[in-house]
């Protein structure tokens, strides 16, 4: 496995540890069968991992999990943690830098900024996210809602944003989502 293992022998017999293990061992696994490239570290408070696909273009892919506690302590209530999960997936997209836009979670002010801004505007099927768009809507963007749908309607995309001819997807989930991400690399 070319990711490794950082933690302390104390943590090797932890859940966390085996449950970060095995997230680990999954993406590995993944990223060889696309003939790709790995590299990162787990333990049983976090894990950070890179991989890169080519297929035909590049793929970046990051996952990363923090565990931060006041106590130092795994096991005392959550109410004194603070847990960070997020997961992006970027690709370069050379000759498509006409069609720049950005779809992010809302946040309170959108219905001001809406106001002012006409290039702001509500995704159609989620009333959560916001598109913010530089000309007319590319058929990437339809294509990129369509095929993430599934995450817009969970919750778990954060931002998805196109510019400079970079294409960047970022979630917060602790899940893989090895299937969508089959699907996008296929039909974009």
């Amino acid at each position: 496995m070319r990711i490794k293992s950082n933690a302390s022998p104390d943590e090797l017999s932890s859940p966390f540890f085996k449950s970060n293990e095995e997230f680990c061992s999954d993406f590995e696994s993944f990223i060889a069968n696309k003939n790709g490239k790995v590299k990162g570290n787990y333990n049983a408070w976090s894990y950070l991992i890179f991989g890169k696909i080519s297929n035909p273009t590049n793929w970046n892919l990051t996952y990363k999990k923090s565990t931060f506690t006041s106590t130092g302590n795994l096991l005392l209530s959550s109410k004194y943690q603070s847990l960070l999960v997020l997961a992006e997936w970027e690709t370069e997209r050379r000759g498509t830098h006409n069609s720049e836009f950005t779809i992010r979670k809302k946040i309170r002010t959108d219905f001001l900024k809406k106001m002012v801004n006409k290039s702001l505007s509500e995704l159609d099927f989620s009333k959560k996210y916001m598109l913010e768009i530089k000309n007319e809507k590319s058929k990437l963007i339809f294509k990129l809602t369509e095929i993430l749908k599934p995450l817009f309607q969970s919750g778990e995309i954060y931002k998805i944003e196109h510019k400079n001819d970079k294409l960047k997807i970022e979630m917060r989930t602790e899940k893989h989502h090895f299937e969508l991400f089959d699907k996008l690399i296929n039909e974009l």
